[in-house]
């Protein structure tokens, strides 16, 4: 398992705002616009750093990471580990509108590149979805425009570069055009469910299993969820996937513990 602690320079009990100032420091050295002539050389450093943020800088996600870490390998915060790939948890922060805002803005101000033809090169390896947008009276329209496999050479003037703060506008669901996903409205009905799980503090001084049971539409769906040693009363434990099928789609099915008394 990758230590994103390490890779941003802090402890695993550093706060959330020290984890912030330790990627911007690191995110700023290793921009590629920051390192003239050696690109190529820092952005594999820059992707590592911004993975580990996106992991970090998300309480649940930071959550579920530190249970696979206390628990050991074997231990999945999905059905059993911590199973984000890169690809996921980029795509994960830049569709989460608070951390793509807080992005962009980071980088604006400082006049490095965020646009959506850095993202799609640096981040996506250039898979060939671009994000543009123009507008038309009254509202924004968005299109999706392939070219195939190969990342876009243009590189933006500064101006550019600046109008790319107006993306912090464009709101999430619109967002995930640039990661190859259709535009779509917003869902009519949470497809997330939740379920309070008890569990005795013997069980919650070690690692214990528990099966649960629950109501998957008109389903009966039956799991077998790998609790880590030294959980907290409170904590929320997400099962991606494993909440209601809707159109195409599923939500997540969130544990909430507790500990009896």
């Amino acid at each position: 398992m990758k230590d994103y602690y390490q890779t941003l320079g802090v402890t695993d009990n550093a706060s959330q705002e020290e984890i912030k100032r330790a990627f911007r420091k690191l995110a700023f050295k290793y921009h590629p616009d920051t390192n003239p002539g050696n690109e190529k050389q820092v952005e594999e450093r820059f992707k590592e750093i911004n993975e580990a943020y996106g992991v970090l800088g998300d309480k649940d996600k930071r959550q579920q990471y530190d249970f696979a870490r206390k628990a050991g390998i074997g231990y999945d915060a999905g059905f059993r580990g911590f199973q984000y790939s890169q690809q996921d948890i980029f795509r994960d922060t830049f569709s989460n509108q608070a951390m793509f805002n807080e992005l962009n803005r980071m980088f604006a101000q400082a006049g490095l590149r965020f646009d959506q033809d850095f993202l799609n090169r640096v981040f996506f390896e250039g898979s060939g979805s671009i994000f543009q947008f123009f507008t038309t009276p009254g509202r924004p329209t968005y299109q999706q425009h392939y070219s195939g496999t190969r990342a876009s050479t243009y590189k933006p003037s500064f101006i550019e570069r600046l109008t790319s703060r107006i993306m912090v506008k464009i709101g999430k669901y619109a967002l995930r055009k640039l990661f190859g996903f259709q535009f779509e409205p917003l869902p009519k009905h949470n497809l997330d469910q939740h379920i309070e799980l008890e569990i005795s503090p013997d069980e919650a001084a070690t690692v214990c299993e528990k099966d649960i049971t629950y109501k998957r539409g008109k389903q009966t769906k039956k799991l077998m969820v790998k609790i880590p040693k030294g959980i907290k009363p409170g904590t929320k434990i997400r099962l991606r996937g494993m909440g209601t099928t809707g159109d195409k789609k599923s939500g997540d099915l969130y544990l909430h513990i507790k500990v009896k008394d």
